[in-house]
């Protein structure tokens, strides 16, 4: 009866130790009373593969069963991809089965067999799982966030895949080859020591690259909020330079006016006055969101495009509570725009009318910002990177789109046919 509640309270700091390590390196659903029940669940799970295990001699089987359940039980609770739903939980496996074999090592070199032996090992098998646990402590302390493995291509997931299975064939074979020489169980434990090091030393290279990866994009973040705050200033000069050039047509007109009413002509001066009117109104709003950044970057993008013959369609909303920085604001909306306009003129040389659709409305307590443009030939469409038909980069600057749409935890799509790109940010 001892032995069963024993296994029992086992069981429970297994499944407890078991989400507490899923929790450290991958992020919850979060939905609800499901998620604050994925203890109990876990639990159930691991109760159930064991007294269906009683009834299977191989322990490989008995182990795939425990990694398939975790794997399901991850792409259950956990918003992560199929990569992390498989590899946490085999490396997970792994380190619970190093332990215990670990454990099973010291126990087999320093307690004297005698008829109370498989007793004392039962009971010496708690201790290995609060070594875990405290294993787990120090992981959480020393790992740094789980949002950006996005950071990591398929052939280091394959590679850092390796290590973890090769720690489970090696656990296994240890087991299957259970010697009780005592040179020999020396040998095991030192292999599975070396073999929880390593883990221990894989995930801290991964954490590496990961925290590498998030300073190299910070820095390319800081470069294009650089370039975009000179992209600004030149765009502002050019709109002072324009409106000195209007300034001087809207005089010569209202010199105009001016002879003509002198002239008699009232019908003809109204007709110049209401036309100087109109021009002026388009000139200088032709979009209004009240948010001065917004109306500024939308608007300076207009006119940049009607200068290079491409017409712009607007169906925007009021943006006064509009969340973003200037920099991230500036970044959002001019990339998106930039590379509409630079593909729109394309569109133009060759002959073809182009026009670029804008959506940027709140809508259900949601920013929906949408911009649609023609295009003179399909691309591919590559993890918000854009590549042309020779395979070359387009389109860097959506990578920056992406950083900050990450930032606020949006959501980010792009899609191309052979007659239009279109790109959606939610946020």
């Amino acid at each position: 009866m001892g032995k069963w509640i024993l296994s029992f309270c086992i069981m429970a700091i297994e499944a407890w130790g078991s989400v507490y390590f899923f929790d450290i390196f991958m992020e919850r659903k979060r939905t609800g009373w499901v998620d604050k029940c994925r203890y109990i669940v876990l639990y159930l799970v691991y109760v159930a593969l064991t007294l269906l295990g009683a009834d299977i001699d191989s322990m490989g089987i008995k182990a795939l069963l425990v990694v398939w359940a975790c794997i399901v039980f991850c792409m259950a609770f956990y918003r992560s991809d199929w990569k992390q739903c498989i590899f946490f939980p085999v490396l997970n496996y792994s380190l619970l089965f190093l332990i215990d074999l670990f454990s099973l090592q010291v126990e087999n070199i320093l307690i004297v067999k005698d008829e109370t032996y498989t007793s004392k090992l039962a009971f010496l098998a708690l201790p290995a799982k609060l070594l875990w646990i405290l294993l787990l402590i120090m992981l959480r302390r020393i790992w740094k966030g789980k949002s950006s493995y996005g950071e990591l291509s398929n052939k280091e997931w394959r590679k850092f895949g390796m290590v973890p299975l090769f720690t489970v064939a090696s656990t296994l074979l240890m087991y299957f080859c259970y010697s009780s020489e005592k040179k020999v169980q020396a040998v095991y434990l030192f292999l599975a020591a070396g073999l929880i090091m390593i883990n221990f030393l894989v995930l801290m290279l991964m954490q590496d690259i990961l925290v590498n990866g998030e300073l190299l994009r910070e820095s390319v973040l800081t470069d294009q909020k650089k370039e975009s705050q000179l992209a600004h200033y030149r765009d502002m000069q050019a709109v002072y330079e324009r409106q000195g050039r209007k300034m001087h047509d809207y005089k010569n007109q209202i010199r105009t006016m001016q002879v003509l009413l002198k002239e008699g002509d009232a019908q003809a001066a109204a007709a110049l006055a209401e036309r100087l009117t109109e021009s002026i109104s388009v000139e200088m709003a032709a979009v209004n969101t009240n948010h001065s950044i917004v109306d500024a970057v939308l608007n300076q993008k207009f006119h940049a495009a009607r200068e290079q013959g491409v017409s712009m369609i607007f169906k925007v909303s009021d943006m006064s509570g509009f969340k973003l920085d200037e920099e991230e604001t500036v970044i959002l909306l001019s990339n998106l725009l930039d590379n509409a306009i630079h593909e729109c003129v394309k569109v133009v040389w060759a002959g073809r009318k182009a026009v670029i659709n804008i959506k940027l409305v709140q809508e259900g307590g949601k920013l929906i910002f949408s911009v649609k443009n023609p295009v003179v030939e399909k691309v591919q469409v590559t993890d918000a990177i854009v590549l042309d038909s020779n395979g070359g980069m387009h389109g860097v600057g959506l990578m920056n789109v992406k950083a900050v749409v990450d930032k606020y935890g949006g959501d980010f799509a792009i899609s191309c046919d052979g007659n239009k790109f279109q790109a959606v940010v939610m946020l």
